[in-house]
């Protein structure tokens, strides 16, 4: 005999259905949009950002804008690569900025509502790509991240263009309280530390990195990060001072460069 109600025995089925949503493949959820760049080596396989499957053809906008980005500055891989970008499932309600995170070949996303710092994240992330696929380690920690900060602020700076409007790069609150010298920057392994000597680590970075960049030129800076980059790797001051002439004078400057200054906050 059977107890419960009509009424009950479908509210009960209704949640066993969504209990086990989950496990069960969702067609929409497959659906995915491929984008092909540099001659057909790298492939961006975009799933929908919606969770009813819908395509945001925005996002694949951002995507194009962003790896157009970072190719002007890194190879693409030697070897044909496919990268996945994956929006979260479910969209988290209560984290509307863009966010992402690089792991292997798939690049997790959370779009957000602000496309010049959706252009931003996902470039930066690019960036970590492109160099681990173009590189037998990881370089130092300054240096990959300098750099996808760099590559993150052009792309960021380009969607503007498109969007006709900026977006607001200032140093973090209170950086100068937190900065590290030219010796500890360069010597830093992980994050660690409070939110905002983060910030200062990142801002310093991609001060750094700019800095060497102006001064070697996109081919010889790909040179530099090779080096860095490949076992045995060198102190980070040798190339430069054995193939480009560095001297003491010159890594005073950077030091300066990184380094707050009076007027800053």
């Amino acid at each position: 005999m059977n107890c419960f109600s009509p009424a009950l025995r479908l509210l009960l089925a209704a949640a066993l259905w969504l209990a086990a949503a989950p496990l069960r493949p969702c067609a929409a959820r497959q659906a995915v949009h491929p984008a092909v760049f540099a001659d057909g080596r790298i492939t961006c396989v975009v799933l929908p950002a919606k969770p009813d499957g819908e395509f945001d053809p925005e996002l694949l906008d951002m995507v194009s804008l962003a790896m157009a980005t970072a190719l002007r500055t890194l190879p693409a891989p030697p070897d044909p690569a496919n990268l996945t970008i994956r929006p979260p499932y479910p969209r988290r309600l209560f984290f509307p900025a863009p966010a992402a995170v690089q792991r292997d070949d798939e690049i997790a996303l959370e779009p957000g509502s602000d496309r010049v710092k959706l252009a931003l994240r996902l470039a930066h992330e690019m960036s970590h790509w492109l160099v681990a696929k173009a590189h037998p380690r990881r370089p130092p920690l300054w240096l990959d991240e300098g750099l996808a900060q760099r590559i993150g602020a052009e792309a960021a700076a380009a969607a503007g263009r498109t969007e006709k409007r900026g977006l607001a790069r200032t140093p973090p609150d209170d950086w100068a309280s937190h900065a590290l010298s030219l010796d500890a920057l360069t010597s830093l392994e992980d994050y660690g530390g409070s939110h905002d000597r983060s910030g200062a680590f990142y801002w310093q970075a991609e001060r750094l990195v700019d800095e060497l960049f102006a001064r070697l030129g996109r081919d010889d800076f790909l040179d530099y990060l090779a080096a860095l980059s490949t076992p045995p790797v060198p102190f980070w001051q040798t190339p430069l001072r054995e193939r480009w002439w560095f001297n003491d004078a010159d890594f005073e400057a950077l030091e300066r460069a990184i380094l707050p200054k009076p007027s800053d906050p």
